[in-house]
């Protein structure tokens, strides 16, 4: 009898505990995926500073193609010689993160993130 007591008081303690270390884990792959997109963008000026124009290609960058995997696709989304924009989307496991479906930097340091609205919560000011 006392072993049920203990095996229903754990199922308890994981069914609330569970929940709230899954949201710390996606909150802390989301702070990894906003600081590799930061990264991104101050060697796309560096790259600009050089070249007078921004670039897609990620190995001009010295980025590894894989940048922000195993949970974020990242990509410089679009680049052209005044403007470029770099975004990661959430995969695998990760994809679970409904709050931050796609977050994204501008040339102009411009945060951004799907769904709208969602910018300051997806990029760690809240």
């Amino acid at each position: 009898m006392e072993l049920l007591v203990t095996v229903v008081i754990l199922a308890i303690l994981s069914a609330i505990a569970m929940p709230a270390y899954w949201q710390y884990v996606v909150k802390g792959r989301r702070t990894t995926a906003t600081s590799t997109l930061q990264d991104i963008a101050a060697r796309e000026e560096s790259y600009f500073f050089s070249n007078n124009a921004y670039t897609t290609t990620s190995s001009a960058l010295g980025v590894s193609s894989t940048a922000g995997a195993p949970f974020y696709s990242v990509t410089v989304a679009s680049a052209s010689s005044t403007a470029f924009t770099v975004t990661a989307t959430p995969i695998g496991t990760q994809a679970k993160d409904t709050t931050c479906t796609q977050i994204s930097i501008n040339q102009a340091g411009q945060q951004m993130a799907q769904p709208a609205g969602n910018a300051t919560t997806c990029w760690g000011s809240q």
